[in-house]
């Protein structure tokens, strides 16, 4: 972290901004009546605490980090906004002690304007702590912060230091909002001799109130009653997770770091939890869905708000608007509406699907046109394949870009260009979707310039036959025991269980040229979810799935994202346990096998022996969730080994770690739609 002390001690006249903005009031004093939904949670995850309250339509997020170095962010889902204190590091570790009269808040700023936020009062078992940098205003920014050790170049807030007080202070540069974040000391001193120092008394004791507000438009809460069906498993964790995440507008893919809409994360949340959402609840993550498609019938997949929007805008438009930017980079979102539509129409029937897409967008375009031009993009895409089957014609995430489907870090796909998951699952089950809503007459004249339901299903049979051979990887058994003794013995992993036969499985993705990039990984999840394989097909995933790590996917707590085992030495130290996306465990990927292997044991195609295959995997796979389950909110999580045992390690707690997991992650939320004994042979 850079340190920015002489900036942070620029001192402003306190006592009249601090009354000019007014002192703490109860929700609810001068503002219009909201829905008390009184939602209160908090989780724990390795040295990361974190607290959520939502009250009276205001939702805050209190996050307490203490490795590498302390931290406390505030989040919220208004503007996506919140406040941040980056402290050095201490010469004793630091624990933060109990955090009580968590409530929300609000402000008067001086031009009048009510923030809205939270407040609580945080004890911490530290002699001594420097801060060295502070923010308020979007959560975009401090992600940037977290993620690459500074702060983006926008000038510091406003400080005002008054004894025992700091007020940071930011106003939007559109006029529109402000944000604040007040940290007074309870117990203990503020020394400003040489930065500022939060010192505790002689007895050892520190004890801080943060108050934080943004004044952004608050986001109208969905109420739990509204969301799921009595069928849901029962999990106050998930359910809270889930109520915090859902907004009548959109729901958020994850808190902290994610705290506005993602078209991926809502996709494939709502065909999860499908089984157990009410029609209103799919209805309104569909929605959001469908007013973000453009013009290209391309799926939004991050929405840009509040004061980051108004950053944008300024410099790309010479406008100060806080109107919301939307990002268009990622190419699987756009092959996952058909399917997932597919599923609400199953789910809820025809006659609600139909009455659903009758229905506008919020600036009156017709949902059915909007649905139109997405499958008219999923057929542009798919017929240089589909009339030519060779790897040339395969889909390739978009030029000057380094990803484009779920594995959205920079080494995600390895180095690769056409992935999987798009390529070999996505888009003949787009086609096959686009076929099923047009035989089911949902596009109601809305039909121009797209095939009919029986073209369609023959463009997603010769997808559906050849795609996926070309990303077929075979490593025979000397070449298999070579590459896992030596990957084994240099990541310091138990003794490798050495497959007896040829090793075939399918590449993450295929390079510039071509060729596919020797590493194995979960998303033949996808295969399970969404297609009917044949059963050679599953034969082989399942096999993977079985295998022990690092000869297959499985670990005693979880089934890995990825696995480079196979690959050369540049590409495995693209995929580590400290990548994003690499040899870690990603919470929605075990349950979207769960859902995927049910679907498949629902089939009565299959023989008994692979049946009793697929029950055994669907075991195996919830045994690993069982072993995770205090962890299962969160977004993913790596592993540690000691001895011959894996060990479960919070993703961004350890040395290396290149980015963070947040504690409630929309897709995290799916396995309240999951039984144990859902399914059987």
């Amino acid at each position: 972290m850079v340190t920015q002390a002489g900036r942070l001690l620029r001192i402003l006249p306190f006592a009249s901004l601090f009354l000019a903005m007014g002192a703490c009031t109860q929700p609810g004093d001068d503002r219009a009546e909201a829905p008390d939904t009184g939602l209160r949670f908090s989780v724990s995850e390795g040295q990361s605490e974190n607290h959520f309250i939502r009250q009276d339509g205001i939702s805050g997020h209190l996050n307490l980090r203490t490795h590498p170095t302390p931290r406390l962010i505030v989040a919220f889902p208004a503007g996506n906004s919140g406040a941040a204190l980056f402290f050095g590091k201490a010469a004793d570790d630091p624990v933060w002690g109990p955090v009580t009269d968590i409530q929300t808040i609000q402000h008067q700023d001086a031009a009048g304007r009510t923030l809205y936020g939270m407040q609580a009062d945080i004890t911490i078992e530290a002699e001594e702590l420097l801060l060295k940098e502070a923010d308020v205003g979007s959560v975009r920014f401090l992600r940037k912060a977290v993620n690459y050790s500074k702060l983006p170049p926008r000038g510091m807030p406003e400080l005002t230091v008054d004894g025992r007080s700091l007020l940071f202070y930011r106003e939007r540069p559109d006029g529109a909002s402000s944000y604040l974040m007040e940290v007074t000391i309870l117990e203990g001193r503020l020394d400003t001799d040489d930065g500022l120092h939060f010192v505790a008394d002689d007895d050892g004791r520190l004890k801080i109130r943060v108050a934080a507000a943004s004044g952004d438009p608050l986001e109208e809460p969905v109420s739990a009653d509204r969301l799921l069906t009595d069928d849901a498993s029962d999990n106050a964790l998930l359910e809270n997770s889930l109520a915090f995440l859902s907004y009548e507008n959109k729901m958020l893919a994850g808190s902290w770091r994610f705290l506005t809409y993602f078209g991926r994360d809502t996709l494939l949340s709502i065909r999860l939890l499908m089984p157990i959402l009410t029609a209103e609840a799919a209805e309104i993550g569909l929605g959001s869905v469908f007013e973000r498609i453009n013009d290209q019938g391309e799926v939004a997949h991050e929405e840009e708000i509040g004061e980051l929007a108004v950053y944008r805008n300024i410099a790309e438009h010479d406008q100060a608007s806080a109107d919301p930017i939307y990002d268009y980079d990622m190419i699987d979102d756009n092959l996952m509406l058909a399917p997932v539509l597919v599923s609400y129409i199953e789910t809820f029937g025809v006659d609600r699907a139909q009455k659903f897409l009758s229905g506008n967008t919020k600036t009156q375009e017709p949902l059915r046109a909007k649905l139109n031009e997405n499958l008219k993009l999923v057929v542009r895409q798919a017929s240089a394949f589909a009339n030519e089957p060779v790897r040339s014609n395969l889909i390739s995430i978009k030029d000057g870009l380094n990803d484009g489907n779920w594995r959205d870090s920079e080494e995600g796909l390895a180095g690769g260009r056409h992935p999987y998951d798009v390529n070999a699952v996505l888009m003949p089950a787009a086609l096959r979707a686009a076929a099923e809503i047009i035989g089911n007459g949902l596009l109601d004249g809305h039909t121009d310039s797209l095939p009919g339901e029986e073209e369609l299903l023959q463009m997603a049979a010769v997808w559906e036959a050849n795609a996926a051979r070309n990303f077929k990887v075979s490593v025979t058994v000397e070449q298999a025991g070579k590459k896992l003794v030596t990957y084994a013995h240099e990541n310091g992993y138990p003794p490798v269980e050495i497959p007896q036969d040829s090793v075939s499985f399918h590449a993450v993705a295929l390079d510039a040229m071509f060729e596919p990039i020797p590493v194995m990984h979960s998303d033949i999840g996808m295969d399970l979810l969404f297609l009917h394989r044949p059963e050679q097909h599953l034969t082989e995933l399942v096999t993977n799935l079985n295998r022990p790590f690092p000869a297959g996917l499985a670990t005693p707590v979880g089934a890995l994202s990825a696995n480079p085992a196979y690959a050369d030495a540049k590409t495995q130290a693209l995929v580590t346990r400290n990548h994003y996306h690499g040899t870690v465990i990603w919470s929605w990927q075990q349950a979207m096998m769960i859902a995927g292997l049910d679907a498949q044991l629902h089939r009565d195609d299959l023989s008994a022996a692979l049946r009793e295959e697929l029950h055994n995997t669907r075991q195996m796979i919830w045994q690993g969730i069982t072993a995770s389950q205090d962890i299962i909110n969160s977004e993913l999580w790596s592993f540690a080994v000691r001895g011959d045992e894996f060990v479960i390690a919070p993703f961004g707690q350890s040395e290396g770690h290149l980015t963070e997991s947040n504690a409630v992650q929309l897709w995290s939320t799916v396995f309240l739609a999951l039984h144990l004994d859902a399914a059987s042979p």
